[in-house]
């Protein structure tokens, strides 16, 4: 009789024991790809004060102290220059990113990525370079200086390419969404839900319009695919909020 118990007792803990076994060696695959599935979902960049700890000053200190505020969960760039670009610590490469911005009157900024510091053939100098999506006050394009077509407008891909007529941009004080997507070659701006910018940085067209542009004085300009992100500090007020990342 004890023998029949013991064996009950014993094929009952070989039973358990392959149950665990089976668990864990299911579980193991997910457990693994935990950072791949992180990385495709999407992360903020800024929801409230805390998420400062992904940005950094391109002046070589870490947030700003002045400049830069955090107001009702806006990040809001405050006029005067005391601020200076900020940019993420990390480098992106295929990524959608969006934010909702809010202009003021005669506001000049933009959203820059693939940030590098290149050597400006020029001067010598190495330079935070990128490409931009503009934020600007289309309103008073007349009082605003240097503004002199719709490569220089909002939503544009800043000096290369204009907005299409997809192009719907909100009041001055109301808020406006952006999206930009990048994968590969391709590159996409999108404006309050609308595709406005599509274009392909291996093109002969893209580069023939560089040529075009000061970008044709750095020469690893559009060849880095990899780089920060930055909110340029152009002197003037924005506001912003819901700064979002999804790596592709």
């Amino acid at each position: 009789m004890k023998t029949i118990h013991l064996f009950f007792f014993s094929a009952m803990i070989s039973c358990f024991c392959l149950q665990v076994t089976a668990k864990e060696s299911y579980k193991s695959p997910i457990a693994g790809n935990e950072d791949l599935m992180a990385r495709s979902q999407w992360q903020p960049l800024f929801k409230t004060a805390k998420d400062t700890v992904h940005w950094t000053s391109i002046r070589d200190t870490p947030f700003p102290n002045e400049g830069w505020v955090v107001k009702k969960k806006e990040l809001v760039l405050l006029p005067g220059r005391k601020g200076g670009d900020i940019i993420t610590k990390r480098k992106y490469r295929d990524f959608e990113f969006t934010l909702e911005f809010k202009m003021t009157r005669l506001v000049n900024s933009g959203v820059k990525y693939f940030v590098n510091q290149i050597e400006n053939n020029q001067n010598g100098r190495m330079e935070w370079i990128g490409f931009e999506y503009q934020i600007i006050d289309d309103f008073h394009q007349d009082e605003i200086q240097g503004f002199d077509d719709e490569k220089g407008s909002t939503a544009a891909l800043y000096l290369l390419y204009a907005p299409n007529e997809n192009k719907k941009l909100k009041p001055l004080g109301k808020w406006n969404s952006l999206k930009i997507k990048v994968e590969g070659n391709k590159v996409e701006h999108w404006l309050n839900g609308e595709l406005v910018v599509i274009m392909d940085i291996d093109s002969q067209d893209f580069k023939d319009r560089v040529e075009e542009t000061k970008f044709r004085n750095y020469d690893d300009f559009g060849k880095k695919r990899e780089g920060h992100i930055l909110l340029q500090d152009h002197g003037d007020q924005v506001h912003y909020r819901n700064i979002m990342i999804k790596e592709l």
